[in-house]
Formats: structure tokens, sequence, C-alpha cells
């Protein structure tokens, strides 16, 4: 007996070769709804589409819709938009999703190929098991288009706007994420975790062992980082601290290398983010250093199976999330994800005594590296390395005793703070530390000329950003 498809889809992406799949491989009917579909099929009109569905006619419903929050921006009032998102469709689809035991319904692209296996598997049939995957998937979406539209109308529908509705806080916030994996631990053996929202669309894993809590929380933090540099820079993380950082000086001599060659780190357990292409000798060293996981843009050469996890960035390196949430009692905190430009020719130079030509480079480094660490903080930066850093430190001048760690010189480095130098005993000790340049928000205006005074009689030059990165 033969089957019945029908085609209605917004998104195109390889529904040609799918409908082609479907009635030349196995027989299906296929009918294109009116106004929806290309002109080369059946069609038939939204009443007879919605009666069909409701009848049990329709084996498989191959449909999606504009996305609201896109297509609302094309109308100049919110009346015409509302008018003008695909809600017919949406009806329709919700229709065919309550029924998974009677037919299927596909609106991702990406599930065409499992469709297919599984229709050369079962003589043109689908499988109970997928159609009621396919069915909750097309109500999540459903469900989404809903709270979409309701969030429109919100933020466009009062007698005022809605100011921090435009500013992305509606006055009600859905989120819909699928489960991607399910971990056996969380952050202790104790808990157990699962990862949803589209982390393996940006980062894929090619290679290694499956992902794990800690390497997903590393890897989210060391892309944030990465995504700062244009230049070629590599950065390790470890249990949710920077552990060594570098930028490339030329094409010979990658951050990588730079990063590996410098003084002993341990690297064990580490994830690596690199902006720049990792070859096989790459890998090799490090896999012997008892690296994680690594993330990059590309993999040179085979990708044989190791105890090395490599991660694919797919979407590229950067903030792909707009917000932060913090789970809270009986809530959820969200804020913007702190992306302040950091911009040099904004930023002012109270001392006497400026910055040399190469203390730019490690300034721009230290500043969009300090946002990233947890507050109170300060890195010390020389030649574009991190030489040393301080976090969550209770007394601002506790980083006299957390920098001098490291086995590194600090003599004309660069001191940079994530938040205002509260009295001039940080610049003193700064000096007797090594350093040339010290970096601040300088905010607080109040304390300035003690801090500039100061700076001046200890040679220092002192540089105020004017932006609070980090205040936490």
């Amino acid at each position: 007996m033969s089957k019945t498809a029908l085609i209605a889809t917004r998104d195109e992406s390889g529904v040609d070769a799918f409908s082609a799949a479907l009635s030349g491989r196995w027989g299906y009917r296929l009918l294109g709804l009116e106004g929806v579909c290309g002109s080369d099929l059946e069609t038939i009109d939204w009443e007879g589409a919605g009666r069909m569905l409701r009848a049990g006619e329709v084996d498989l419903l191959v449909a999606n819709f504009y996305d609201p929050a896109q297509a609302g921006r094309e109308f100049l009032s919110w009346r015409s938009a509302l008018k003008a998102f695909d809600h017919e469709l949406v009806d329709l689809i919700r229709l065919a999703a309550r029924q998974p035991s009677a037919m299927a319904v596909l609106g991702n692209p990406k599930a065409y190929v499992e469709a297919e296996r599984l229709l050369a598997e079962n003589d043109g049939g689908l499988t109970s098991g997928f159609r009621m995957e396919r069915a909750c998937a097309a109500l999540h979406a459903v469900s989404r288009f809903d709270a979409t539209v309701a969030q429109y109308v919100e933020t466009q529908g009062g007698e005022a706007p809605d100011l921090d509705a435009l500013a992305g806080f509606p006055k009600t916030l859905s989120y819909s994420w699928r489960r991607g994996v399910s971990l056996s631990e969380g952050e202790t053996g104790r808990q157990k975790a699962a990862l949803y929202g589209s982390f393996e669309d940006h980062l894929e894993v090619v290679s290694g062992p499956e992902l794990d809590y800690r390497s997903i929380a590393d890897s989210s933090l060391a892309a944030f980082i990465i995504g700062e540099f244009e230049k070629a820079t590599a950065v390790f993380v470890r249990k949710g601290v920077v552990v060594a950082m570098a930028s490339g000086r030329s094409a010979e001599e990658s951050a990588l290398a730079r990063v590996l060659n410098g003084a002993g780190v341990e690297l064990r357990g580490a994830t690596l983010a690199v902006n720049e292409s990792i070859g096989t000798a790459e890998i090799a060293e490090l896999e012997s250093r008892g690296v994680a996981t690594v993330i990059a843009p590309s993999f040179l050469g085979d990708s044989e199976e190791s105890n090395l996890r490599r991660l694919a960035a797919r979407e590229g390196l950067g903030f792909e999330a707009l917000h932060e949430l913090r789970s809270v009692v009986g809530g959820v905190l969200i804020q913007d994800r702190n992306r302040v430009a950091v911009n040099p020719f904004s930023w002012r130079l109270p001392s006497a005594n400026q910055p040399r030509v190469e203390d730019w480079d490690n300034l721009l480094f230290g500043v969009k590296l300090s946002r990233h660490l947890r507050s109170s903080a300060c890195v010390a930066v020389g030649d574009e390395r991190l030489l040393a850093r301080a976090e969550g430190m209770v007394r601002q001048t506790d980083f006299e005793r957390l920098v001098t760690g490291s086995d590194r010189t600090l003599e004309n480095a660069a001191l940079v703070f994530d938040e205002d130098i509260s009295e001039p005993v940080a610049l003193e000790r700064a000096h007797s530390l090594g350093f040339r340049v010290v970096a601040h928000p300088g905010l607080d205006v109040t304390t300035e000329s003690e801090l500039v005074e100061s700076a001046n009689t200890l040679g220092l030059a002192l540089v105020a950003t004017g932006v609070s990165f980090t205040r936490f």
C-alpha cells in the first residue's frame, strides 16, 4: 500500500534529495503544502492538509518554520509581524507530533540521514522509537515557537517598549535544551551530571575519550579565553585555572611552542585551546606531557586513537553565548557575558612614567586574560607570556606572595589587576618585584592622586583602563 509524505519546509536544506529518495526508492506519494513547497510537487491546500493529518492519512510530515525571533525583525509593527509568523504551519506540526503511533514528523534537516537509514532497514517504514523521538523534538520546537512569539509580543506590544526585554531580559524566560551527553560523574564522583544544549555543535569530539564534567568546564573556559585573541595564542586550563599561556611572536615560532619550550609547568590533566592548527608532532608532545584535551580549528595528519581528547572548533572560538546563568535559591541569576571591548586608545596614562613600546603587547595580553579569572585577581605578563597569576585574593597585597611562586623573572614585566588598586603599598610591592608597568581599571578617582605620586616616586608607569572587567 502506497505511503504519503507531506512536504512543508521553510528550511529547504537537503529536502529535495530526501524527497527524491522517498519517492524513488520507497514509493511514497509526495504532497506539497500550497505556498510552502516547490512547484514540482502535487500540492494540497492548508485545509486539506489539516484534514488528512487528523484522519491519519499522512505517514510522514516533513516540515519546519521560520524562526519568529528572526522573522519579526522584518516588520514595522508587532501586529504585522504577529500575523506573518508561521502559526498555521506550527499547528500542522503540532497535530502530527501528537500522533507518533500513526505518523512521523521531521523538522530538522540533520534527521534526514538517520531517517533514510531506517527506511532502508525497514522496507520504507520508520521505527516506533524514531517516530516518538522526532515527535518529542517537534513538540519542543513548537513550544519554543510559542514562547518566542509571546516574548516578542511582551517586548513590542505594550504601550511603551519594554527596555529590559529589548536588552535581552524578557519578562518570561524559557529554555528548551536537549540532553547531549549523560555523565557518570559530576564535579565529584558522588554527583551525577548531564550536558544540555549545543556544546557539541561548537566543539566536536573527533577522537579520544568521551567528554566528562571537568573536560567540558575547562574546555568552555579555554574557548572563551582564546576567543579574545586574533594573534596566534595558546592557553592551558586545569581545574578551572589558567596554568600557562602565550601568544606567538612570529610565524617561525608558534604560540604552542612558546608555552611548551618555556619554563616547566605541570600540564598533566590540562586542557589546551589554540587558535592555530595542530600537527602530529605537537600531538605527540602534548600526550607525553599528560595533556587531557586539545581544542583547535583543525588537526593535521592522521588522527590515531590515543588518550588525548581532540575537540574541533566547528563554529570558531569565541563568545557564543550571550548570557551567563548562575543557580540561586528559587531561581536563576542571569547576566550578560563579559564582552566589554578592550580598547587601548581609551586608556589613561596618569603617571609621569609612560609604558614603553614593548609594554603595550603585554598590557593587551594581560587585560584580555584578566576578565576570565576569579576575582580578585592579577596577572604578571612578560614577552606576551603568562609569567604568574594570583586569583581570589583576600587582600590585594597577597599578589606578592602568590606571583613569586613562579620561577620566571618578573623584571620589566607588566602587572595587570582586574580591580582598582586600593592603596599605594601595592605599587611599592610591585616595584620591589621588578615590575615596570602596572594597569588597573582606575575608576576610583579619589585615590588616583596618591597612586600617581607613588608611581612617579618609584619610577613605575601606571595605566588606567577605565573598565572594570570583573567585579564579583
